[in-house]
């Protein structure tokens, strides 16, 4: 049984919330792809890119981070940072990192609210860009719902073996829906 939408509490996550992070991070990422993903790659990707103490050191680095909650329990998070990791990147571009919602909270609105967020933080830079991988069809078609376009690929390293991802940009310079009445 999915949680009432009313029940998620959305807040903007700190270095000292990084373990819930990795929580979601892990569980999300082993939910997502395990049929596919070798256990040891698996594992490994998890201890370096799921770490507490790598998703601290991102938010510590400036980069900006909500987590969703139901009684304080962590359901999702998102992730921006300032400076993107992608070939595709522009000067005034920013990443949209990571947002993850576990499967059983998926469609009730949370990640929608968590990247309401996002693009809240990410007004005045010029796109903001993310990678996906080329599989993911849940992803991809809430990106695209989201007004994200597709703008080229990448290999992205999980555990060792090469994955292929999608790089998605979504321009903001004259996104209007940003825009706050005066």
């Amino acid at each position: 049984m999915t949680a009432p939408a009313d029940l998620i509490a959305i807040r903007p996550a700190f270095a000292e919330d990084a373990a819930h992070l990795s929580l979601v991070s892990d569980a999300t990422f082993l939910e997502t792809f395990a049929q596919e993903i070798p256990g040891d790659a698996m594992l490994a990707h998890c201890r370096e890119k799921h770490a507490p103490e790598f998703l601290a050191a991102l938010i510590q680095g400036g980069a900006k981070a909500w987590l969703a909650e139901i009684n304080g329990s962590p359901i999702g998070y998102a992730i921006l940072i300032p400076q993107p990791e992608l070939d595709a990147a522009q000067e005034g571009d920013v990443e949209l990192k990571k947002i993850y919602v576990l499967s059983r909270f998926q469609g009730t609105g949370a990640a929608q609210r968590l990247f309401a967020e996002v693009l809240g933080a990410a007004v005045g830079s010029k796109r903001l860009l993310l990678g996906v991988k080329d599989d993911n069809h849940r992803a991809i078609a809430f990106y695209k719902r989201q007004g994200f376009q597709i703008i080229g690929t990448r290999q992205f390293n999980v555990g060792g073996k090469l994955y292929d991802d999608y790089v998605f940009a979504r321009d903001l310079a004259c996104d209007h829906s940003l825009e706050t009445p005066q």
